[in-house]
């Protein structure tokens, strides 16, 4: 998540049990929901990275391309006849780690 976005949140601080969370995009994208009025990004993909706690997690590797907004505007907003749905599938690979404690 971004600064801009979580500017008027209050943190959440999580006990040591929950695992780190990483975006699994390596750039968060300017939007994921384009309506008329309404541009933000709505959707995440989340992973959890191996810690010292956590002996499994994942690896953020590549994330499939976004449409820009001037793919969007084109067709005034979404959804439109090339895009089905108001909002962009966020899609990206993820690679299974250890933290090498178990080997």
């Amino acid at each position: 998540l971004n600064e801009e976005s979580t500017a008027d949140l209050t943190p959440i601080i999580l006990s040591p049990s929950f695992p780190n969370l990483v975006s699994g995009c390596p750039n968060m994208p300017n939007f994921t929901n384009y309506a008329v009025d309404f541009v933000e990004t709505l959707d995440y993909v989340l992973a959890s990275e191996p810690s010292k706690t956590e002996p499994y997690g994942f690896e953020p590797k590549h994330a499939a391309p976004m449409p820009s907004e001037e793919d969007v505007k084109r067709y005034v907003a979404m959804p439109n006849e090339f895009m089905p749905s108001d909002h962009v599938s966020v899609v990206c690979d993820l690679e299974w780690k250890t933290n090498g404690f178990l080997d």
